[in-house]
């Protein structure tokens, strides 16, 4: 006898399995007792959904996302497997479950694991893709997945306005003449750490710190956006002087540093 057990539902299911036959003098019958519970199959789902999107990333530059998998169901998925993407994005290291992610072949019910997928955009644009993690829910063979998206930019650039150099003239000593420099970002990325330096006697930024008295240049500068640092010329003694002020700034994939003469 081969018997069947296919519950539709959650739960605790009972009942008998009853042979009747004739012994060759009366009926009789033999029962075995048969029990089973049903449980819901593993189900697999993906965190940040429904679409992560990685931002704005520098062309060559590569960012990280560790995504969540959690079982929700009440068996252990088994035989998973990662696949979908394509180049700027993988799962970190080129396999699954990426370089620091922990997802092997089983994930039990209620447990969680993660993947590690890299974005490395090389041109400039939007892009998006999806990952899957395919896996068998007790049942058949199904699949959890996640759209990943990203913007491929260049790199912050900084431009300092009055170039090659800005000449205050001529100046009587003891006096000071200010000049207004404009910083511009004209690259696709926000710059950050920002600083200002390179400044000696008798030029420095107005009240002696970066961006000067009625500056407004701070430590970040969005991309395509303005700000301005203030500069002072004092002279003390009869001569020509040259100094060059510096901002540097991080480019999204490096310091750098933009000037200008004065």
């Amino acid at each position: 006898l081969v018997v069947t057990f296919a519950p539709t539902a959650s739960g605790a299911f009972n009942d008998s399995i009853e042979l009747s036959y004739n012994d060759g003098v009366n009926t009789q019958t033999q029962t075995r007792d048969v029990q089973g519970s049903g449980v819901a199959p593993a189900s697999l789902s993906i965190s940040d959904g429904p679409a992560y999107n990685y931002g704005s990333v520098v062309q060559t530059a590569s960012v990280d996302r560790a995504f969540t998998i959690t079982n929700s169901g009440a068996l252990p998925a088994t035989t998973l497997s990662g696949g979908g993407l394509s180049a700027p994005y993988t799962f970190k290291g080129g396999t699954f479950p990426g370089t620091g992610g922990d997802c092997s072949a089983t994930l039990a019910a209620s447990g969680t694991c993660t993947v590690v997928v890299t974005f490395s955009p090389t041109a400039v644009g939007s892009t998006s893709d999806g990952f899957e993690i395919t896996y068998n829910n007790g049942v058949t063979t199904v699949v959890a997945a996640r759209t990943v998206q990203g913007t491929g930019t260049t790199a912050a650039n900084l431009i300092v306005s009055d170039g090659p150099t800005y000449n205050f003239g001529t100046l009587a000593n003891n006096g000071s003449a200010e000049k207004i420099l404009t910083v511009s970002n004209a690259g696709g990325y926000i710059a950050t750490a920002m600083a200002g330096s390179g400044l000696a006697a008798p030029f420095s930024f107005k009240g002696g710190t970066y961006p000067g008295t009625g500056g407004d240049c701070s430590t970040t500068l969005a991309a395509s956006a303005t700000c301005t640092v203030v500069i002072v010329y004092s002279p003390v003694s009869i001569a020509t002087h040259s100094d060059t002020v510096e901002i540097s700034f991080n480019t999204g994939l490096a310091t750098t540093t933009s000037n200008r003469a004065l």
